[in-house]
């Protein structure tokens, strides 16, 4: 990642008030925010398109529950790496179904990733598939019993 994509943006009241509603409801019309706001929706609208451009807004998603699709288990799978295909690693395991997060880590395991399944077998298939590959030397999993939270939002 460049350094232009690390920089950090500063948000002004209205910056931030706007992020704190769509983190709520992205389906939020801006003409009522604008009126809740006391701010024209013409100003709103800039606000939001300055940032999508920064990068502070990098989509719009649904939050899913994704126990009532059937992803009953959650896991937490700590990979050694060889080092000199890190970087090449993570790229493919990030475009690799039920791959819900990718850490790149200091510490005993050079990546973690958090991913989802629908059974203990898919688990297993999965976890297979992953120490076949030749860039892997280790894994370590950890299945989730209960999920006291997990929400993608933090507090702005």
């Amino acid at each position: 990642m460049s350094n232009s994509n690390k920089r950090k943006v500063d948000l002004d009241t209205v910056d931030r008030r706007l992020l704190i509603e769509l983190l709520r409801d992205s389906r939020v019309s801006l003409r009522r925010l604008s009126e809740e706001m006391n701010v024209s929706p013409a100003t709103l609208h800039n606000r939001l398109t300055r940032l999508i451009q920064e990068g502070v807004i990098r989509g719009f998603t649904a939050l899913v529950d994704y126990t009532k699709l059937g992803y009953s288990l959650s896991a937490i799978i700590m990979v050694k790496v060889n080092g000199k295909y890190l970087v090449e690693f993570e790229k493919e395991i990030a475009n690799t179904d039920n791959i819900v997060a990718v850490y790149d880590v200091v510490g005993e395991y050079d990546v973690v990733l958090i991913a989802k399944f629908k059974s203990v077998e898919d688990l297993d298939v999965f976890l297979k598939q992953l120490l076949k590959n030749s860039k892997v030397e280790r894994t370590y999993t950890s299945i989730v019993l209960n999920s006291v939270k997990e929400d993608p939002r933090v507090k702005v």
